[in-house]
């Protein structure tokens, strides 16, 4: 069992660790392959223990798909939280970021044309990213993708897991970290994640995604400038944006109300109760399977 690093130098490989070569600029992608005899049909697991940087991508690809910078196609998780193809988006916010001092478990299982792929956090489950049905190529093994020279990555195999330790955990979370969704408009869908202590990055999705770094100290929440995506939402959504934007923007308070999330800026007060969780991906938005 070895890494198989790609040709770019990117990717230097020692024992299970590989971790970035430094390179800069527009050719920095430093992708890695781990090879094992029994990848194939049936069940496998393994965790990938982040021992530097933070927004790798993690997952399993083919051989035939595998090479340097975007050549390499897979079902992979990372980055901001994503899911993607190894070219193009296949889910936004799925899951949470990850980075140094975490381990992501991975669990695939292959049973004739149907493949599915659960990722967990520090022991807790994610769920299902990709739920594959009528493909049968090339064995699937697990691969890394660094693009910067802090990032680092240790695998190693697990005894086989079962589907319900991936499962996510049910009910709101402990803090106000989560997915949520608007009590009335379930169009509106805002995210919390954890940047450091008194920090949150709170991010909104109407037609546009939104996001702001929050800041608590002594009680006392503030919003920094709030950044977008620039597309035109349609017009029966204008309304309901220029609204969360605002909320976001004139944030004064984050706080638990039984299980609802209540967000206040001045004398405004919304709820949001926990939101659904992210659908599997399936072959049809993986387009490398559809080629």
């Amino acid at each position: 069992m070895s890494w198989n690093s790609d040709e770019s130098g990117n990717a230097v490989a020692s024992g299970g660790e590989v971790k970035h070569g430094g390179a800069v600029g527009s050719e920095k992608k430093g992708n890695a392959m781990w090879m094992e005899d029994n990848s194939g049909e049936g069940v496998q697991c393994w965790n990938f223990d982040i021992t530097g940087g933070k927004g790798m991508w993690v997952g399993v690809g083919t051989q035939e798909n595998f090479g340097s910078g975007y050549k390499l196609k897979g079902l992979m998780y990372g980055g901001p939280g994503n899911l993607s193809d190894g070219g193009a988006l296949v889910t936004g916010h799925w899951g949470p970021k990850f980075g140094e001092g975490d381990t992501i478990g991975m669990r695939i299982e292959i049973s004739g044309d149907r493949t599915t792929l659960a990722f967990s956090k520090n022991g807790v489950g994610l769920g299902v990213a990709y739920d594959i049905s009528g493909w049968t190529g090339s064995p699937l093994r697990p691969v890394v993708s660094l693009d910067s020279a802090d990032q680092s990555v240790f695998i190693s195999s697990t005894a086989v897991c079962s589907l319900e330790t991936m499962a996510p955990a049910s009910g709101p979370p402990a803090g106000v970290a989560g997915s949520w969704q608007h009590d009335k408009e379930q169009k509106c869908q805002l995210s919390i994640e954890a940047e450091e202590a008194g920090q949150w990055r709170v991010g909104a999705k109407v037609g546009n995604s939104m996001s702001c770094i929050v800041t608590e100290n002594s009680g006392v929440f503030s919003a920094g400038p709030v950044m977008s995506t620039m597309m035109m939402p349609p017009p029966e959504l204008q309304a309901l944006e220029t609204s969360v934007e605002q909320l976001l923007s004139g944030i004064t308070n984050i706080a638990r109300e039984g299980d609802k999330l209540v967000v206040t800026a001045g004398d405004r007060s919304e709820k949001f109760c926990v939101a659904p969780g992210s659908t599997p991906a399936t072959k049809d938005r993986v387009r490398w399977m559809n080629n």
